[in-house]
């Protein structure tokens, strides 16, 4: 929307953010408040409390030292996974369905390792391997209203894993949409809120599982370089568990989609990944070598620039709390104020090309016209305001890459790319990757 007329063009976005007159909406009938409220006798922490500790816990994942803390770990677990993904592999070298399992797994266990100080064994096993006699039925349009189904859904909840029963759990409320404020979630009297009350229940539950055993490993004298973080959390005692509990409900469903968009955009750009191959094996021979330069840049260029067009956050809603001015207009109080980030991140004016995969834009060389430093600061923010785990996603994502691409080579079988991306939410053939070995 233009400002009115006479009035000069504005970011809206800081100054929502930095007006200290707008709060996050608290939606006090949908299930998670009500879990919340009867687990922890509140619904989350208020006010500013709960600003203090999350910008808090922003602050220490920003820190270069303790984000190298990590580096092994998220090393580790991207070994895994392209482990499982190199079983996945079926006919003419295809990804099976259990992709996107597979990648809530990786992203479950990759924030699990960060706020837990240790690894929840979410890709412990071999991988699914679907037969025609396991694979579920192909869905059609009839069924947009059948929420999907994981092969962990289908094994009885005693045969699984703590793990495996978390992924499962996290599955469930991603595809159930159960954090989406609708009809059917803020109704408490309908079946949708009473599936994904016990599902907050069932996650609550396995959340305080692996603190306890995060919390009972700890050693103050001999902390391992991934408890570092739980260790400095140690003084809020019981605020804990919420806290970590709302952290991986809020960022492993984004995690995995960005990863996922990762991957596609990748496998579009052969050129790209190529080059992004050539890196991490000179990374790779530098480091056999005995060099200590390993950066990679134009890899995490690539997972910024994934952020851009898939955004962790694509929207953060604000209620103004006083009256305001925002973009040249007044904004009584009391008015929900959306700040769009998905739409900002493509806008045509920032970017320029802005539904082109162009990791170059985030590299020094690239062409003037599309690099991201002519975009308004505040034209790409995946994470929303202060994520905690801003400062830690790109590294996930870097980790993740140069595992994968090491190894193997991402082709896309599907529609031809245009600027409306298809949705990497549900690859289901004959939409689908296709790993090549590595040269």
């Amino acid at each position: 929307m233009d400002p009115p007329p006479g009035v000069p063009p504005d970011n809206t976005t800081p100054t929502v953010y930095d007006s200290k007159l707008t709060e996050p909406p608290q939606w006090e009938r949908s299930p998670l408040y009500e879990q919340r409220k009867t687990t922890t006798n509140q619904s989350t922490f208020q006010g500013d409390q709960r600003k203090e500790i999350w910008a808090a816990i922003r602050t220490l994942l920003l820190d270069g030292t303790l984000q190298k803390s990590f580096d092994k770990a998220f090393d580790d677990i991207a070994a895994d996974f392209t482990r499982r993904l190199g079983e996945l592999r079926f006919a003419e070298n295809a990804l099976n369905e259990e992709i996107s399992t597979e990648v809530y797994r990786w992203a479950l266990e990759t924030i699990g390792v960060m706020v837990f100080g240790g690894r929840l064994g979410c890709l412990d096993g071999p991988a699914h391997l679907p037969t025609d006699e396991n694979r579920p039925r192909e869905m059609t349009s009839l069924d947009d209203d059948i929420p999907e189904t994981c092969s962990l859904s289908k094994r009885r909840i005693e045969e699984l894993t703590p793990a495996e029963r978390l992924v499962r759990i996290t599955l469930e409320i991603a595809n159930g949409g159960f954090l989406v404020r609708s009809e059917d979630t803020l109704n408490k009297h309908s079946e949708t809120f009473r599936r994904a009350l016990k599902t907050f229940d069932d996650h609550y539950s396995l959340t305080e599982h692996f603190l306890l055993q995060a919390v009972q490993s700890l050693n103050t004298n001999n902390l391992r370089p991934e408890q570092i973080l739980v260790d400095k959390l140690r003084p809020l005692q019981n605020r804990v568990l919420p806290l970590v509990a709302d952290i991986l409900l809020a960022g492993v469903d984004p995690l995995a989609q960005t990863a996922l968009g990762m991957f596609y955009q990748l496998s579009l750009n052969a050129a790209r990944q190529q080059r992004a191959h050539d890196e991490v094996a000179w990374s790779v021979a530098s480091r056999d070598a005995g060099a200590s330069c390993t950066d990679m840049p134009f890899i995490s260029a690539c997972a910024r620039e994934a952020l851009r067009m898939h955004p962790v956050t694509g929207g953060v809603l604000r209620r103004s709390t006083a009256e305001m001015v925002v973009g040249g207009y007044e904004v009584p109080a009391g008015v929900d104020i959306v700040l769009a980030h998905g739409v900002s991140s493509k806008d045509e004016k920032q970017w320029g090309r802005a539904g082109a995969y162009i990791p170059e834009r985030w590299c020094g060389e690239g062409w003037g016209p599309l690099r991201a430093s002519r975009a308004h600061p505040a034209a790409s923010m995946p994470f929303g305001e202060g994520c905690p785990a801003a400062g830690a996603v790109s590294k996930m994502l870097t980790s993740l890459a140069v595992r994968v691409l090491d190894n193997y080579r991402l082709e896309w079988h599907g529609p031809p790319p245009n600027v409306a991306t298809p949705d990497v939410n549900r690859l289901q053939p004959p939409y689908y990757f296709v790993l090549q070995n590595a040269a």
